[in-house]
């Protein structure tokens, strides 16, 4: 009998068959991965893809708005160019206007100035001529006033001289020659009213009751006739004032306008605040009066005490000036001071 030796198969080709299952497991873990690894970044990228495309749209948008904002800003600039030019306009107008306003302002100025020195002045010539106090100082009032209401410091200095001359002209002893000339007046208008004392006298005479001639014999009658007509040719009185009975009726009339003549004269003095003639003439009306007029009579004796009423009145008063105000309103129109 024959003796056969097992045969045994080779051991290197199992290994190779383990070795390519694990090859082809990890083959098919690796693919796997990367089918997982393209799925992921699929999805990456899709979603990059729609944030890109939501992102271009924003942009877009964006770009929209910034292109409307740009045309806006040259809209607005094109219009603030407009309106530059249109303030500029305005500009020269209201320069214009204002350079006009201010010539005319100083032209009202000049007048206002040019009329407060006509007020001074004539104020001044009436102190110096008339005394009138009174009104010097309601013009100075009145001009303060004025300036007072235009509330403008260039007139400053002016108002300060204003009030200095007002204190002085408050301050000075006041004549009242409006008073004296209406009394002055007053009793020139009387002087023509006033009897004489040969009117007095011609008034006892026709006064006198005739005789009465009843119950006397007519050659008696006839005799009282003659001495009666006789009497009245020639009558022996007793006068304190014989001049004054032989005035003639033209001589009378002249009289009384002498008085009204001394009586003007008074008056022009009063105005002229010249005391000396004043009382010169003053005291020839009363000598006239006293001298020619029935003295007795009331009509006469409030006339002389009218005029010693007038003689009291003190005239030679110091007035004061208001040059101060003359001066600063010359100043105020650039004018040289006098």
């Amino acid at each position: 009998m024959t003796t056969s030796s097992p045969y045994t198969p080779p051991r290197p080709a199992r290994k190779l068959n383990v070795a390519l299952l694990l090859a082809l497991a990890a083959l098919a873990t690796a693919g796997g991965l990367w089918l997982d690894s393209r799925a992921s970044l699929d999805a990456l990228q899709q979603t990059l893809t729609q944030k890109a495309g939501a992102a271009s749209g924003v942009s877009k948008d964006v770009q929209a708005r910034a292109e409307h904002a740009d045309k806006t800003a040259r809209e607005n600039s094109a219009r603030l160019a407009a309106l530059e030019g249109k303030v500029g306009d305005f500009a020269g107008q209201a320069a214009a206007l204002n350079s006009l306003y201010q010539e005319q302002t100083r032209n009202r100025e000049d007048w206002m100035l040019a009329e407060i020195e006509h007020a001074l002045n004539l104020a001044g010539q009436q102190l110096q001529l008339a005394g009138n106090v009174a009104a010097a100082s309601s013009t100075l009032e009145a001009i303060d006033a004025r300036l007072a209401k235009l509330d403008r410091p260039q007139f400053i200095p002016l108002r300060k001289a204003l009030g200095q001359d007002l204190g002085q002209l408050k301050s000075a002893p006041a004549v009242d020659v409006v008073g004296l000339t209406v009394k002055l007046d007053r009793l020139a208008a009387e002087i023509d009213a006033l009897p004489l004392v040969i009117d007095h006298a011609r008034q006892q005479a026709d006064d006198t009751p005739a005789p009465s001639h009843q119950g006397v014999p007519a050659w008696q009658r006839l005799g009282e006739q003659l001495l009666d007509d006789i009497g009245q040719l020639i009558r022996v009185r007793r006068m304190d004032k014989p001049e004054a009975l032989l005035l003639s009726p033209e001589q009378a009339f002249l009289l009384r306008e002498n008085v009204k003549l001394r009586l003007l004269g008074a008056r022009v003095a009063v105005l002229q605040r010249q005391d000396a003639p004043f009382r010169t003439d003053l005291s020839a009306s009363e000598r006239y009066v006293r001298g020619y007029f029935d003295t007795q009579a009331p009509a006469v004796g409030v006339w002389l005490a009218a005029l010693n009423e007038i003689k009291t009145t003190q005239l030679s008063v110091r007035v004061p000036d208001i040059s101060a105000s003359l001066r600063a309103v010359r100043a105020l129109q650039g004018r040289p001071q006098e």
